[in-house]
């Protein structure tokens, strides 16, 4: 399902990449899924109105992690595949970070989709896992967007701390992008435009180690920040990041509001994978 011998025959190639990439470490892998893999997994992405919708003025988009709702396919990429002992190897000897855990519960990750005028605001993520003693490490994408073009938008951006710099990348079919996730890995996606109809979808997946990425001992939400134009946003999110961390720090369990791929889900899915 994924194009192995493509990874294992770049690794070291990979690996200097992401460490050297800016503004802070990444890396691109376009024809990542086998060709009819990425093509019925766009085939049978599900409709805006099947999944679960985050819209507030950090984001509008759909989001979710109940993959059991939808076609088998998306079950095989992602515990198959995207969650095998395989796949967590390669991607430890790409990024050189060890020990890196999947999710069984995909917090925060599964599918994701977004029409015209949709977007996710310059932020980092929240830098834990809610059940898990584990901080965030990787996030992984796969882009299902066939025709995708310039003009229909929807660019990952990667920032520096004083968005000063960028990386804007086009989410284009089948292309795979990783990402280092700690307290400097800022990004969002622009804006998408399509007024045709078209949709920006992705596969969604976060990886997480036990140890922090500097090794100490820390915990954010995930906290937005403005660009270098957006006037009030820079009056509006130091607001917003303090009052959430404010709010979530007094909560016996910080992170308890988390939708999680439950127990039964869990269930089901290996019954769909005997």
């Amino acid at each position: 399902m994924i194009n192995y011998s493509l990874i294992e025959e770049k690794i070291d190639e990979y690996n200097a990449i992401f460490s050297n990439a800016q503004p802070h470490p990444h890396l691109i892998i376009d024809g990542f899924l086998d060709p009819e893999v990425a093509l019925k997994a766009y085939e049978f992405f599900p409709k805006m109105e099947e999944m679960d919708t985050l819209k507030d003025f950090r984001q509008n988009k759909a989001q979710d992690p109940d993959i059991n709702k939808f076609d088998p396919i998306f079950n095989q990429i992602i515990f198959g595949h995207l969650q095998s002992e395989r796949m967590l190897e390669l991607l430890s000897r790409i990024t050189n970070i060890p020990n890196l855990h999947a999710d069984p519960q995909l917090y925060a990750s599964g599918l994701a989709q977004g029409g015209n005028g949709s977007f996710l605001n310059v932020h980092i993520d929240n830098s834990s896992h809610p059940v898990e003693p584990w901080y965030r490490r990787l996030n992984l994408l796969v882009y299902l967007n066939k025709e995708w073009t310039e003009e229909k938008g929807g660019h990952l951006e990667l920032w520096n701390k004083n968005m000063s710099d960028s990386r804007a990348i086009l989410p284009i079919f089948n292309r795979m992008t990783i990402f280092a996730t700690n307290k400097q890995s800022w990004h969002g996606h622009r804006h998408v435009n399509t007024p045709d109809g078209d949709t920006r979808k992705s596969i969604n997946i976060y990886y997480f180690t036990k140890e922090s990425p500097d090794g100490s001992d820390y915990y954010h939400v995930t906290s937005f920040k403005a660009r270098k134009n957006e006037t009030i946003k820079k009056i509006l999110y130091p607001i917003d990041n303090l009052v959430r961390t404010t709010v979530r720090t007094l909560r016996p369990n910080k992170d308890s509001h988390a939708i999680l791929l439950s127990k039964k889900d869990d269930l089901d899915k290996d019954s769909q994978n005997e």
